[in-house]
């Protein structure tokens, strides 16, 4: 189990004694972009530790149209709060990037979670992370220029994914950020023609990342700050 462990950051927080009580349950899943993993008011059945790859989870409207509210990496747990009882989400979740996950049932899950002080803690942490990215991102959306907001999501995919290539696009963008693809298209010429990103039939790669991150708006360093407080919690409760 260590092998598959250590690549999402929650599982690699677990002492082996909580972490033997998950190992029997997990599954090795692929995740396509695109794919949608839920809907709003659906209840959720599967609880998805991310290797890699991201998911968003995006805010919709009885329009139809939509916003992505947070994005969850191998530093997340996506369906944690199954845990806690019968769960019906809130919010589309789609994968953004692909990638592979370790999923299991939420009644499994749930079992081990009434044993274990250690996974208790562990969602407690996980659903503190999310509420605290759809609290920044709210305001993000609300008080911020596209631009910064769109550098902003560029560097925070990077993040996720930890690499400077992302395969998106002008159309996912625009969906993520609630946006007309042809906004999406001139902020990206701008900031190709700037030397802080390179754009070509949906691959956006980042080639001054010190400089995208002073066009980019403080959120991405607010995120960036909880989320290591976050991890060091983790190591904490581990140690």
């Amino acid at each position: 189990m260590e092998n598959l462990a250590h690549r999402n950051l929650f599982l690699s927080a677990l002492p082996e004694k909580e972490l033997a009580l998950l190992q029997p349950f997990l599954k090795p899943v692929e995740l396509r972009q695109g794919e949608v993993l839920s809907e709003p008011g659906e209840v959720i059945n599967h609880v998805l530790f991310l290797e890699s790859g991201m998911i968003s989870l995006l805010t919709t409207m009885q329009d139809g149209s939509a916003i992505e509210s947070a994005t969850l990496g191998r530093e997340a747990i996506f369906g944690v709060l199954g845990a806690l009882g019968a769960h019906r989400t809130n919010t589309r979740a789609i994968m953004q990037i692909s990638g592979r996950a370790l999923q299991m049932r939420v009644g499994d899950f749930r079992a081990a979670f009434d044993k274990s002080p250690a996974l208790r803690h562990l969602v407690l942490l996980s659903s503190e992370l999310t509420l605290v990215q759809m609290q920044q991102t709210a305001a993000c959306n609300a008080l911020h220029s596209v631009e910064r907001r769109f550098s902003r999501w560029i560097l925070q995919v990077s993040d996720r994914i930890d690499s400077d290539e992302i395969e998106l696009t002008h159309d996912f963008v625009a969906q993520m950020l609630a946006v007309r693809r042809p906004t999406v298209s001139l902020i990206a010429q701008e900031l190709q023609s700037a030397g802080l990103i390179r754009y070509s039939r949906g691959r956006i790669t980042i080639l001054d990342r010190e400089g995208l991150e002073r066009v980019a708006c403080e959120c991405v360093d607010v995120l960036r700050t909880k989320t290591r407080s976050i991890l060091r919690a983790l190591a904490n409760g581990r140690d």
